[in-house]
């Protein structure tokens, strides 16, 4: 069985929905209450709570429900919720991902993949070339240091007790069911919302550049690596390769929505507020070792979480504009 942990969250919810479609058997691991997801009956998922920093709560739980394999994907995901908190990030970065790491070397678990991130690139100087997936992390804040760590551990079962671990750093998620303007979203969730409702966008952030990757191909790209035959690297980058820039952007939401209103003067803020900007991702070993493309262009993943929210106007449509 496939454990899944951080099962409650962006990425996690779009894994266990992938699970329950084409009935893949999946332990996936909440922290708080049990998600309204766990009341779907005939699922092929199973709900569990987990203290995922307790070793042995880990232990115990894997070897019950026969797990042999695990996508962490838990995490305090950005700075502006580590910074507040450091040693809950720790906990939460480091502790569980070395709790999860030792089950694996103890129950021989045949693969174990670490959601990690392009963050780790905070003090990288931007060059305009690729950041090869074996580039050394050079981290500053909170968190890009937490997830370093955590890829360090990796690294080391790797090596040390030939446990099947890598790391798959994601860059700038977007997609369903996210519904919120915060900067720490990203700059897609709040132009789509915000052209929606047919305000009209002008602000700084001409000068951003990110690699924005539909949450689909997220989904699909990490459970490639789990099934793939064999990881050879330690690390991998999911993504396009490419940076697309914010006009790139404001183009594919134009292309569904004409009449949206976006000027862009120069800068980078907000979104750069809690991480720096930094060279595309290259995706060679990626694609060399799983196969994994994105299937979605940019203009095709905007497109389609305009017509995901659409369709899904509750959670956005009333709320009042925070910029």
């Amino acid at each position: 069985m496939l454990m899944l942990t951080g099962g409650t969250g962006h990425v996690g919810g779009k894994i266990v929905e992938r699970a329950q479609a084409n009935g893949i058997d999946l332990l996936a691991i909440h922290r708080g209450e049990a998600p309204p997801l766990a009341r779907v009956q005939g699922s092929s998922v199973v709900w569990a709570q987990c203290d995922l920093a307790d070793g042995e709560a880990v232990h115990e739980l894997a070897a019950r429900h026969g797990v042999t394999s695990c996508i962490h994907a838990a995490a305090v995901s950005n700075e502006a919720y580590a910074r507040p908190d450091p040693l809950a990030a720790i906990s939460t970065n480091i502790g569980a991902t070395a709790a999860l790491l030792d089950t694996a070397r103890r129950q021989n678990w045949r693969r174990f993949i670490l959601v990690s991130t392009g963050s780790i690139f905070q003090k990288r100087v931007i060059n305009g070339v690729p950041i090869a997936e074996d580039a050394q992390p050079e981290p500053e804040n909170i968190y890009s240091t937490t997830k370093t760590a955590a890829e360090m551990l990796c690294r080391m079962y790797r090596t040390e007790f030939d446990v099947s671990a890598s790391a798959v750093r994601i860059s700038w998620v977007y997609g369903p069911p996210i519904v919120t303007q915060d900067a720490t979203r990203g700059p897609i969730p709040s132009f789509v919302i915000r052209a929606l409702r047919g305000d009209v966008i002008d602000e700084g952030g001409a000068d951003f550049a990110a690699g924005f990757t539909y949450v689909e191909d997220v989904v699909s790209g990490l459970l490639a690596a789990e099934s793939a035959k064999q990881l050879r690297s330690a690390v991998y980058h999911l993504g396009h390769g490419e940076n697309f820039k914010l006009s790139d952007v404001a183009d594919a939401i134009h292309a569904v929505l004409p009449k949206a209103e976006i000027a862009l003067s120069p800068g980078t803020d907000p979104w750069t507020r809690y991480t720096a900007l930094r060279d595309p991702l290259g995706v060679e070993n990626m694609y060399a070792d799983t196969g994994f493309q994105p299937r979605y262009s940019l203009a095709q993943g905007v497109a389609a979480f305009i017509n995901w929210l659409r369709e899904n106007q509750e959670p956005w449509a009333l709320e009042q504009t925070t910029s």
